[in-house]
């Protein structure tokens, strides 16, 4: 640094501030390009965070979307689980939804059970008619042949 020197007159004061605002200004002579460029770069930003969110959104769509797809494949497996082993069982189509179970163990011990309770039944014959046979001339002797045979 220079000796220190005295002002005197308003001349020289005036010069020496010129000449150090000068400095000053050459030092920081790329602040308008800085000042621009943070602008754009806020700007970018700002419009970035918009699309960040905006793609953030949309994956917890999708992911809710591919969640409820998930779930209905589970329900229609289930559902074929069901039915396929209702049907292997003797059961039938209507009662597949009653089998209840997790697994298909479980289903298939459910429909074993259901299928015992509902053992088929030995069908009888259909009772003999009692009503007399009204055709005509020959009723009473077709009721004679038939107190004959035993019917």
């Amino acid at each position: 640094m220079s000796e220190f020197k005295t002002i005197e007159t308003q001349e020289e004061f005036d010069a020496m501030v010129k000449a150090r605002l000068t400095s000053e200004l050459e030092k920081y002579a790329d602040y308008e390009q800085l000042k621009t460029r943070v602008t754009e770069l806020e700007t970018e930003n700002g419009s970035l965070k918009s699309a960040a969110e905006a793609t953030k959104t949309a994956i917890s769509e999708r992911d809710s979307k591919i969640a409820d797809f998930e779930k209905k494949v589970a329900s229609y497996e289930t559902a074929t689980l069901r039915t396929r082993i209702a049907l292997a069982n003797g059961l039938p189509y209507d009662l597949a939804d009653r089998l209840v179970g997790d697994d298909e163990a479980s289903l298939t011990a459910d429909a074993e059970r259901l299928a015992g309770m509902l053992k088929p039944v030995e069908p009888t014959a259909p009772l003999k008619t009692t009503e007399p046979a009204i055709d005509g001339a020959n009723t009473g002797i077709r009721s004679m042949l038939q107190e004959l045979k035993g019917e």
